[in-house]
């Protein structure tokens, strides 16, 4: 009886320290699931061939490990006038001019820790352009674009040919929060913006003043997280230093 008593005791004695340890040392919690969802909107395009809205961004091939160039982060759904439609369902078969597309952290997060993505600003960005300020000049940014393409080959990204509208407004990550000017080789267009530090919806805008005909202004500034509830325009491919893409947006159903 003595040694069964014995033996209970260090039995109890035991749990109480092993629940003691677990108590003090806790799992870590792992981090909630946030998402940003953006809206877009495009010119009246026929949905067939394989026709995709995707988030891609890309890697500079300085990790063996990973493949360069583009790559595609999620893609998105598209419909007409806020009417999902998909191919084979009720709503296919015509021609959509909207869509959305969801970034979650944990399809973002990775891309933040990425060597291959996140490069200095100073030097990638705004490499090859004149009277180059990043303060502070250490800033690196990691971005993410938008595209509509038809995938015609099948292999799930945009190939040259294959992209139909884009947008040079960027979802970007910035460590840490800088500041930005520079000005074009050919001295016509001066960009300037601000980014906060973190992932950010980054507006581009571009300004001819009356006052100097042939000069652009352009902002690709960083907008609060209640603007990014505002549609973002697809357009044909144009020159982000002296272009928004607005020709046409009164076309294919674009109000």
């Amino acid at each position: 009886m003595k040694s069964h008593h014995k033996n209970a005791v260090q039995a109890a004695g035991g749990s109480v320290i092993l629940l003691t340890l677990l108590t003090a040392c806790p799992r870590p919690i792992p981090p909630p699931i946030t998402s940003t969802t953006l809206n877009f909107r495009f010119p009246d395009t026929a949905q067939t061939g394989g026709l995709t809205l995707a988030a891609i961004y890309f890697l500079d091939g300085s990790d063996p490990q990973q493949k360069a160039g583009v790559q595609v982060l999620t893609t998105g759904g598209v419909g007409r006038d806020g009417q999902f439609s998909y191919p084979g369902g009720p709503n296919s078969g015509g021609t959509v001019n909207g869509g959305t597309l969801r970034l979650d952290s944990y399809l973002l997060d990775p891309l933040k820790k990425n060597a291959a993505c996140l490069r200095s600003f100073k030097t990638v960005d705004a490499s090859g352009l004149n009277n180059v300020v990043v303060t502070p000049d250490t800033a690196r940014t990691c971005n993410v674009y938008f595209t509509l393409f038809r995938d015609a080959n099948g292999n799930g990204r945009p190939e040259s040919g294959e992209e139909l509208f884009n947008t040079h407004d960027i979802y970007s990550y910035a460590d840490p929060a800088f500041a930005y000017s520079f000005s074009s080789t050919d001295g016509k267009s001066q960009e300037k913006g601000t980014r906060v530090s973190g992932w950010s919806l980054v507006r581009h805008e571009v300004l001819q003043p009356t006052a100097t005909p042939g000069q652009y202004r352009v902002t690709m500034n960083s907008v609060p997280a209640a603007d990014e509830a505002l549609t973002i325009r697809l357009h044909e491919p144009t020159e982000r230093l002296i272009s928004m893409g607005l020709n046409g947006l009164d076309q294919g159903g674009l109000k």
